[in-house]
């Protein structure tokens, strides 16, 4: 029921890879390439769903793109409905080993290094080119309580971002 054609952005298709998930800039935020837009101006819901609100954000030279299909609106629910909601990303974690003991140290960045999915990721985050949605900062702030460091873990710097997910994905 989806248009499965990769997106074209700046004149170069942009892979459509699950295991990974590819990033492309728009004029506004940062969006990944097998996103479905919708443009469904007789949903019901269309206002609360973020993915009509970036629908009418596309950038001039963006033509071709994946789309829910109108189909949908004969469904009870559309199956790709998303809240439109903001969560606060957090770019960076440089510092939060500072306190940490060095008999601890290797085993916690070895954990974190296998959450996030491998040393180049890993390495993405710790430098702040990723965004840490809630759920990973959670995860750590819990693997850094596990390890008897009761303190607040803080993040080089935080952000708003629109979630571009289900919460419970």
């Amino acid at each position: 029921n989806y248009i499965e054609e990769p997106c074209r952005y700046g004149g170069r298709e942009v892979s459509l890879q699950r295991t990974k998930i590819i990033i492309m800039e728009t004029k506004l935020q940062k969006i990944p390439a097998d996103w479905a837009f919708c443009f469904l101006d007789g949903c019901r819901r269309k206002k609360e769903c973020i993915r009509y609100q970036l629908g009418r954000t596309l950038p001039d030279d963006m033509e071709i793109c994946k789309t829910v299909a109108p189909p949908v609106l004969g469904k009870p629910s559309c199956p790709r409905f998303l809240k439109a909601e903001t969560v606060q990303v957090a770019y960076g974690f440089s510092h939060i080993f500072y306190d940490v003991k060095s008999r601890h140290s290797a085993g916690m960045r070895s954990a974190i290094r296998t959450y996030l999915g491998g040393k180049g990721t890993y390495y993405r985050y710790l430098h702040g080119e990723q965004p840490l949605m809630p759920e990973q900062q959670q995860w750590i702030r819990q693997l850094f309580a596990g390890y008897g460091y009761s303190g607040n873990v803080e993040f080089d710097r935080y952000a708003d971002l629109p979630r571009l997910y289900a919460a419970d994905s």
